[in-house]
């Protein structure tokens, strides 16, 4: 499949993916690292929770090198230029698009995740 991630890296580069065994399972490894940062029921120190961050930015990182074929100079760019909460926007598009999710129902999903943020803020 080809994917293009332009809208969140920043790069203009169309990466032909294959959904690989590795790729796949690295993509899982991010999504339970996502999960289990998200997880307010587990009580960690503010040092695991950092260190854990510090360790869930770097294998996003990886995954998502490893998914667009960036070079290392690509990589720091991104690294130096894009939030984190973009960079976190661009994982998830990935991630969607290897479970096979066209662009056209990823950007109809982000038009409907962006209203509702806006309808819970007008609300409050």
């Amino acid at each position: 499949m080809k994917i293009n991630a332009k809208n969140y890296f920043k790069i203009n580069k169309t990466a032909n993916v294959t959904p690989t065994n590795n790729i796949i399972r690295l993509a899982t490894k991010v999504q339970i690292s996502m999960l289990e940062s998200q997880d307010d029921e587990k009580e960690i120190t503010e040092l695991d929770a950092m260190k854990n961050g510090l360790e869930l930015q770097d294998d996003m990182a990886d995954f998502v090198q490893r998914v667009m074929g960036y070079t290392d100079q690509q990589m720091e760019t991104i690294n130096d230029t894009i939030s984190i909460e973009r960079f976190g926007e661009g994982v998830g598009y990935l991630i969607m698009r290897l479970n096979g999710i066209s662009d056209a129902d990823i950007k109809l999903s982000e038009q409907k995740q962006r209203k509702a943020i806006e309808d819970a803020k007008s609300s409050k």
